[in-house]
């Protein structure tokens, strides 16, 4: 168990490693970006580069805000997040832009509306008992590195009506859970939810695309809308500022 706990460890620091050098590149140039990181991340070749304060991520000063409101998609656990850490962010993305509106808050989305009320509560499993996980494994303070600024700008590729219909645009910041500190979380839910009976292939802890959003014109999009925000959803570079 201890050798396994140290190669995961291991494996994790060379992934910040190349996560560093990679944001490093990008930050002075996309060439170098590119050769440095495989090619993984592909920028709009036009797109400027954003950037927000370092401790924008740092969560471990904002207190935890719990969602469990007794309503189809209304119970799911997320790490809040500081709003005024990223209004500045919001407002240089929507000068190039002029028709975003912003929630006017911040957070990553850990447990999806629709993983709970589908998957994880038909099971017996209870948001008070997801918040008590990330209590326990202290989801304020989850370490979370940026990855870009993410883009959709057309049209959904299966609109559930005609009020779909036409095109949406969206930014998002796109993250990395690099130490794994959601991923951990997701994963002792997996084991309450197999507990309690629920089928293993409905919920896959990994299955998850840690991301911000920061402005939308008509509304927010998600998975379930064929919107998928990992670095395929990236648009452009971000760096941070002191």
């Amino acid at each position: 168990m201890a050798k396994s706990s140290g190669i995961l460890v291991l494996a994790l620091q060379l992934a910040y490693l190349v996560f560093v050098v990679c944001q490093t590149a990008l930050a002075s140039d996309r060439q170098a970006a590119t050769n440095s990181c495989g090619g993984g991340i592909i920028y709009n070749p036009d797109a400027p580069t954003f950037a927000f304060p370092h401790d924008a991520l740092d969560s471990h000063d904002v207190p935890f805000l719990s969602h469990s409101e007794n309503r189809p998609f209304g119970s799911y656990l997320q790490q809040t997040l500081s709003f005024a850490r990223f209004e500045d962010l919001f407002k240089a993305i929507n000068a190039t832009v002029g028709t975003l509106q912003s929630r006017g808050e911040a957070h990553v989305t850990v447990i999806t509306p629709p993983e709970y009320d589908r998957v994880l509560k038909p099971a017996g499993v209870t948001i008070e008992e997801i918040e008590e996980i990330a209590r326990q494994h202290n989801l304020q303070g989850a370490r979370l590195q940026p990855v870009c600024i993410g883009r959709f700008n057309g049209s959904l590729p299966r609109p559930a009506s005609e009020a779909d219909s036409g095109t949406f645009l969206l930014y998002s910041l796109v993250v990395a859970d690099v130490f794994g500190d959601l991923t951990s979380i997701r994963q002792e839910v997996l084991k309450l939810y197999r507990k309690r009976g629920g089928e293993g292939a409905l919920f896959q802890p990994e299955g998850f695309w840690p991301h911000v959003t920061l402005g939308f014109d008509r509304r927010d999009l998600f998975t379930e809308d064929g919107i998928y925000k990992g670095s395929n959803f990236c648009y452009a570079p971000i760096h941070t500022t002191k």
